[in-house]
């Protein structure tokens, strides 16, 4: 539990690692108060650019420095469909229109759920994001190496669909 969590929310008091529910999980040594932790939501978009799709060369860690689908977290109280379109403009400086739900996944151990969309571009201009290194297009026959556990899914589930 190094990093995550030491005090109650309730009533301050330390925690202590129990197993609860299947799963070791934290909770208070005064109140009982288990604290369950929740997973991200992340927005994925798989971005149609002609024979291609628009990548971004990650600016930020984890996988500094290679190319990924645009994808960001989901704000709280954001609808996934509108952090879908708002990450690939913040990325990239592309607007884009969803197409449709390519999937919904997860990894065992893994705190991120990721929620994928095709999308197609309908406006603006390329412009390299604050968290982003660079943006091209690649063609599909010459994807670089995807960096993240279920990219090659993902990508399978949108070939499968298109």
């Amino acid at each position: 539990m190094p990093g995550e969590f030491n005090f109650c929310n309730r009533c301050g008091a330390p925690l202590s690692e129990r197993f609860i529910e299947g799963r070791m999980r934290p909770q208070c040594d005064n109140c009982g108060n288990i604290i369950f932790l929740d997973p991200k939501v992340a927005a994925v978009a798989i971005v149609v650019d002609g024979d291609g799709l628009v990548m971004v060369k990650r600016g930020v860690e984890p996988e500094y420095g290679k190319w990924a689908f645009p994808s960001g977290y989901v704000d709280r109280g954001e609808v996934v469909e509108a952090a879908a379109v708002r990450e690939v403009k913040e990325e990239t400086g592309l607007d884009v229109a969803l197409d449709r739900l390519i999937g919904v996944y997860s990894l065992d151990g893994y705190p991120v759920v990721l929620v994928v969309y095709s999308a197609h571009i309908v406006g603006g201009a390329v412009a390299i994001g604050h968290d982003a290194l660079d943006v091209r297009t690649f063609p599909l026959d010459d994807l670089p190496p995807l960096p993240f556990p279920n990219d090659y899914r993902m990508l399978r589930d949108w070939q499968g669909n298109s």
